[in-house]
């Protein structure tokens, strides 16, 4: 019994892991493979109509609906992800929503903010009370009360303080090849990037 579970003589041991062999539906423990899958789900929180969830955690009140994929993510009291959204690496705060078709890995949403309809993001943080929608926002910190509209693009922005809009059709951080933020900006609170702009980095906008 001690062999099988890989104890040694000094009392250590290995805990072995439960995977899943999907052919047979049966479950097999396996020391050497890490690919257990658990879902929680606290009391009067709902998974609806999501046929890919891994690894996440539902606070109460909290929902997926109607999602395509959700994994590893972290949904505090009353959050939503619904309609369509492909979810990775997540944590969505009190009141926080992603919505309709949208795209977004590695990201923090804070309370009250919202990503979505037809928005793509990653590598983002998102203060209190933010919207984005319909445009792609990546490796950007996006203060409190800042809305960015359709079709705009943001990469590589520093705007902890937030309270501004970005215009439709504006390009932050443009001209960049596969959206790396090889360059940033700093952005000063209350900034209106108006529509069509086309902002070309570096810059720094604290003061504006």
């Amino acid at each position: 019994v001690c062999h099988n579970l890989n104890m040694d003589s000094n009392g250590a041991a290995i805990a072995p892991l439960v995977t899943f062999d999907r052919s047979e539906d049966t479950a097999i423990a396996s020391p050497a493979s890490p690919t257990a899958t658990m879902n929680m789900l606290c009391p009067h929180s709902s998974l609806l109509h999501t046929p890919q969830t891994h690894h996440i955690h539902l606070s109460p009140h909290a929902t997926i609906d109607s999602a395509t994929s959700v994994s590893s993510a972290l949904l505090l009291p009353h959050s939503t992800i619904k309609s369509g959204c492909t979810v990775s690496h997540a944590l969505l705060q009190w009141n926080a929503t992603l919505t309709s078709q949208s795209d977004a890995h590695h990201v923090l949403l804070m309370e009250q903010s919202e990503v979505g309809p037809h928005s793509f993001t990653a590598n983002a943080i998102y203060g209190p009370d933010s919207h984005v929608s319909g445009g792609e926002v990546h490796c950007t910190i996006f203060g409190p009360n800042a809305n960015s509209h359709h079709q705009s693009l943001l990469i590589g922005i520093l705007w902890p303080l937030g309270r501004g809009n970005v215009g439709y059709g504006s390009n932050v951080g443009s001209n960049h090849t596969g959206r790396i933020p090889d360059q940033e900006t700093s952005v000063g609170e209350g900034t209106f990037w108006g529509l069509g702009s086309v902002i070309k980095f570096p810059v720094d906008l604290t003061s504006a």
